[in-house]
């Protein structure tokens, strides 16, 4: 790997991140063409065989305080969150995000695509990219094997510590509450059912399949290429000749502020692939961006853009925990609180190579929920227009997405040691929005970053539908022992809707009594989630593909408007939002670029899979 004082001074190529996209692309020409000279320029470290990347249950390990893997952006205090600052996590490392996400398989509609409008992004043209990049492990009869691939680079399995009996225990309780079981929640259409969730996750060697030890390191290890990395870089911005034609890249050591910037010419493209929240802010720096914001900070302006940094969107999560009869190798929980060493861990593994916990990141089941006639006809007036414009006559839009975890992801210390399982209920189609931009010229100086979460009422009443149908569910399993307290709602004395009330009224009963919450109830839980709500790591929409005049910052083939030889490739290029967590999306929008970006230089892509 390089480092800043050994990157040469030009390349053809210049891919700024090693994140996900940049690492696809990137790898892909390398392979089309090994004479092409390309560099990625990555802000992190090299994770290369890093015990807390490749091994699955360690994941969470990478987004705490002091991770070395992860950039923790802060946004604005918002009052729509009660008055708090979010923090949203993401990669600071090759493979970015695939190497610290929680490795679950999630893929969007085949609608979403057709949403963003744009020709060569629908779903036909997309759900090849889909399949391109997988190597599809789950042999479950029921699933359609024309939907998925076989042959690719990123395995997709259940792990190595799948558990059925939870499995079956929720699907049995979502039966109860009228959502059924299908055999593939991610077919790109089913919606309102429940199913087993796969993982990135191959199960014969049970480590993650992120694309730096996937598709990076084995290119590299070839040496046939002119494929360079770099690692601990910070990009300043992009540079431009007098004709407005991206000539290069200025960048320093990472941490070193006062630092000599660095150039590295293109000789043929730009291609920039920094992220939802890395992105817009290169770009302002680099004169792309809206005016006003470029004026105040006296930054010649090469491309006006408004749209750079606008419609921010994450989807919104809060995991519900509660305690849970599972033993202690059915959960992450002896992980997480340190209880079970990673050397014992290890150890397991090793004596029982087809079933241990470090293959598994506890997350086994997921939905894709839409409302009952009942549950529209409690919804607010503007919930019910919502519901009635945006959703009920498209069947494969889900309102809300849900999944379980075996584990409460918290901290340990202060609860009572035993065994946890939660539930979180998410917004696949937010309504609000918000914005990144920056406040100084310097590299180092953090952006100002709203997040926009629950700006729009809407998605705050939806979120608390989703908490009334999670609990709804779990109430049921016979796993639940009830709820840890201190991640849920403190009803009123007398309320008809606390926990303890309605447990031993249904326990006396003999089947779970209906839940009557009433119009303080529903504040209470409203409140409970502006001071909770989290963000799910689902960054997009920055930099959107639209047209110019609709506040576009790229067109179909990823041109940036108004200049030429730079692309943007990452998750900020989405127009609209899709029903699922973003990591095959992503996969999917690099492939993509790949496949332009070889159009546009001559050489061949394939959109057929290569063989392992």
């Amino acid at each position: 790997m390089l480092k800043a004082g050994s990157v040469p001074k030009e390349a053809d190529v210049v891919v700024v991140g090693g994140g996900t996209t940049g690492i696809v692309v990137a790898t892909r020409l390398a392979k089309a063409d090994p004479r092409l000279s390309i560099v990625i320029l990555e802000q992190g470290v090299n994770v290369r065989n890093d015990p807390q990347i490749i091994n699955p249950a360690l994941y969470l390990t990478n987004i705490r305080p002091d991770s070395k893997t992860a950039t923790f952006h802060k946004s604005e205090p918002s009052k729509d969150i009660a008055g708090r600052e979010i923090i949203v996590p993401s990669g600071r490392c090759l493979g970015g995000g695939s190497a610290i996400n929680f490795m679950v398989y999630s893929r969007p509609q085949s609608i979403d695509f057709d949403d963003w409008k744009t020709d060569g992004w629908r779903s036909s043209d997309m759900i090849p990219f889909l399949r391109k990049y997988e190597n599809f492990q789950d042999t479950d009869p029921g699933i359609n094997e024309q939907l998925h691939g076989y042959q690719g680079e990123l395995s997709v399995s259940p792990g190595t510590n799948a558990q059925p009996a939870f499995q079956d225990d929720f699907f049995k309780a979502c039966k109860d509450v009228g959502i059924e079981k299908t055999a593939d929640v991610q077919d790109l259409k089913t919606s309102n059912a429940v199913g087993k969730w796969n993982m990135w996750i191959d199960r014969n060697t049970g480590l993650r399949q992120d694309v730096a030890h996937r598709y990076l390191f084995p290119t590299i290890d070839q040496a046939n290429t002119s494929l360079q990395v770099a690692t601990d870089i910070k990009v300043a911005r992009i540079l431009f000749d007098n004709n407005k034609v991206a000539s290069g890249v200025e960048y320093l050591t990472s941490g070193d502020v006062k630092g000599q910037p660095q150039v590295i010419r293109a000789t043929k493209l730009v291609v920039l692939a920094s992220g939802a929240l890395g992105s817009p802010p290169i770009l302002e720096r680099s004169g792309i961006g809206g005016k006003g914001t470029l004026d105040k900070l006296n930054i010649p302006l090469v491309s006006n853009l408004p749209g750079v940094g606008s419609c921010y969107q994450d989807h919104n999560v809060i995991f519900y925990p509660y305690k849970s009869t599972a033993g202690k190798d059915e959960t992450l929980d002896g992980v997480l609180s340190g209880r079970l060493r990673f050397e014992e861990a290890f150890q397991a593994k090793l004596s029982n190579p087809k079933r241990y916990i470090l293959g598994w990141n506890g997350l086994d089941c997921v939905g894709k929920l839409r409302p009952s006639k009942s549950d529209v006809a409690s919804f607010s007036p503007a919930l019910q227009q919502a519901w009635e414009k945006d959703f009920e006559p498209r069947p494969e839009r889900p309102l809300m997405l849900i999944s379980t975890l075996a584990a409460y992801p918290g901290d340990h210390s202060g609860i009572e040691d035993g065994q946890y399982f939660c539930c979180g209920p998410y917004t696949p189609y937010p309504y609000s929005r918000g914005s990144v931009h920056i406040k100084s010229k310097s590299a180092f100086e953090e952006p100002e970053f709203h997040c926009g979460f629950l700006s729009d009422p809407l998605d705050l009443e939806k979120s608390v539908w989703g908490y009334k149908l999670q609990r709804d569910i779990v109430r049921r399993m016979s796993h639940y022992r009830g709820p840890l307290q201190a991640g849920h709602p403190t009803f009123p004395s007398g309320s008809k809707a606390d926990y303890d009330s309605v447990d031993k009224a249904s326990t006396a009963q003999g089947y779970p009594v209906p839940i009557k919450y009433s119009k303080e109830d529903d504040e209470v839980i409203a409140t409970f989630i502006r001071e909770r709500i989290q963000t799910t790591w689902h960054s997009m929409g920055t930099c959107a593909m639209k047209p110019r005049e609709s506040n576009g910052v790229v067109d179909e083939n990823l041109n940036v408007y108004g200049v030429a030889n730079l692309k943007v490739v990452d998750l900020s290029i989405c127009p609209s939002n899709v029903s699922a967590n973003t990591y095959a999306t992503a996969l999917a929008i690099g492939e993509k670029a790949a496949s332009l970006i070889a159009k546009g230089l001559g050489i061949p892509y394939s959109i057929q899979p290569t063989a392992n």
